[in-house]
């Protein structure tokens, strides 16, 4: 069986998880059809897990596909589907299973275990999924019965969804930066010989008279971040290299320092977003502060907390001449966290004024926030990574890895409230900075437009 290009590498990577991120109509079904046909076969003694978000939906999906790939294949009697449950019995004796893995319940496929060790696992239609943690819990839960000894096979298949902000895209956008997976990356064009002529006659009349959609659906392509909550910030536009900061601060002063701050309250990630304000009026976010006890395993209490923030204020201060040039520093920390309020204002410098952000009206806030990224006063320094104040190493980034930046696009609105399942702590941060400063609109509207700004 040969499988169409790109979907061949598959077979050949030396990389053990896989993901398809690819639109509609690019033969992804079909070719995990084969694929599982050939580990069925390559591996008799191996069982194999296909899963989905919606449990009822695989029988009308790969479940249907599997069994259509045997008759076209010509080798009829080599499947026996089964249902309640579903599954699928081999000629070779080996199992397919088909179970759900999403819902509100993260540990709802715990309780699997086969009866032979695994070769290939693969997750349909992956975006459906509420969030990433639905992904690795269900993950998580197979993964430990794959065999490591053969070329075992872990697949995530997804279309990409419109709300570029959406976790499936932010997740293949930073592990497609990472190079830890193998993407295969298809469209249409892979398999356009294969496609009937009223579905290639559709394709052609989306591509003339609906362009945007076309590349949406066809190609994979997003151009906007429809529906997220900080839609104005533009990566290419708002978050600029060290040296172009140093050329757009230029023959202006550092005025103020706003320390804009959003503390852990149980398992939730602290984030220090420093934004210096300039003579010019224009503001940029300086080197950040983050610890995500999701990563390291420990919830730090709020002295132990304070430790590592003191450490990196003690570098801010000499990087920026802070106390000597008599810069304006207040720290804006998130009322709620009031035990690391109180930690700060006990230990920090005196000279520092530490007060907590009280003033939060969700959609208020966030428009402060677009409102400057809209009119050019507010940009993030990418300094191509940050300093990891617990592990006391530095931590190298890109655009797509970079904490706030990756917050920025993924957070999104639900029932007029951010959602709460997507990670909002450093752009929270960064919120309540800006809201400190911006929310004056003579801030915003009234200082003398000069170079960098616009037009």
């Amino acid at each position: 069986m040969r499988l169409v290009k790109p979907y061949d590498k598959i077979l050949t990577t030396d990389k053990t998880t896989c993901i398809m991120y690819s639109p509609r109509i690019s033969g992804k079904s079909h070719a995990l059809a084969q694929i599982v046909y050939i580990y069925a076969n390559k591996y008799p003694d191996h069982d194999i897990v296909v899963t989905r978000a919606n449990y009822n939906s695989l029988e009308d999906s790969l479940y249907n596909e599997i069994l259509a790939t045997a008759d076209e294949l010509g080798i009829q009697g080599f499947y026996n589907g089964l249902r309640s449950p579903l599954r699928i019995k081999t000629r070779k004796g080996n199992t397919i299973y088909f179970k759900g893995i999403g819902g509100a319940d993260y540990s709802r496929s715990k309780g699997f275990k086969g009866k032979k060790p695994i070769s290939l696992i693969i997750c349909d239609e992956t975006q459906q999924l509420k969030d990433e943690q639905s992904l690795r819990q269900a993950v998580a839960t197979f993964i430990r019965s794959v065999d490591a000894e053969i070329n075992s096979r872990v697949i995530l298949a997804g279309n990409p969804e419109m709300v570029k902000a959406h976790w499936w895209n932010a997740y293949c956008r930073k592990y497609r930066y990472a190079g830890v997976y193998e993407f295969i990356d298809a469209n249409y064009h892979c398999v356009w010989k294969y496609l009937s002529s009223v579905t290639r006659e559709e394709i052609e009349n989306e591509r003339k008279y609906n362009p945007l959609m076309y590349k949406f659906l066809y190609l994979g392509e997003l151009d906007e971040l429809a529906g997220g909550a900080y839609g104005q910030f533009k990566r290419d536009r708002h978050y600029i290299p060290e040296a172009d900061f140093y050329k757009e601060v230029r023959g202006e002063q550092l005025c103020y320092i706003i320390w804009g701050g959003d503390g852990a309250i149980t398992h939730d990630s602290t984030g220090i977003t420093p934004i210096g304000v300039f003579s010019n009026g224009r503001a940029y976010v300086l080197e950040r502060f983050y610890y995500n006890p999701l990563e390291t395993g420990i919830v730090l209490a709020p002295s132990q907390l304070t430790e590592l923030i003191l450490d990196y204020v003690e570098y801010m201060v000499k990087r920026y001449n802070i106390i000597r040039d008599g810069i304006g520093s207040v720290f804006y920390i998130d009322g709620a966290a009031a035990d690391l309020i109180t930690q700060l204002r006990y230990s920090i410098d005196s000279y520092h004024t530490v007060r907590g952000f009280t003033r939060k009206n969700i959609i208020n806030n966030n428009s402060v926030v677009n409102n400057c990224f809209a009119k050019n006063m507010l940009k993030i320094v990418d300094y191509g990574g940050y300093f990891d104040y617990n592990k006391r190493q530095w931590v190298a980034t890109s655009a797509d890895t970079e904490p706030l930046i990756y917050q920025l696009e993924s957070v999104t609105w639900k029932n007029y409230k951010l959602d709460p399942a997507i990670p909002n702590d450093y752009t929270d941060a960064l919120t309540y900075g800006v809201n400190a400063y911006f929310e004056n609109p003579d801030n915003l509207y009234l200082p003398e437009r000069k170079g960098v700004y616009d037009d």
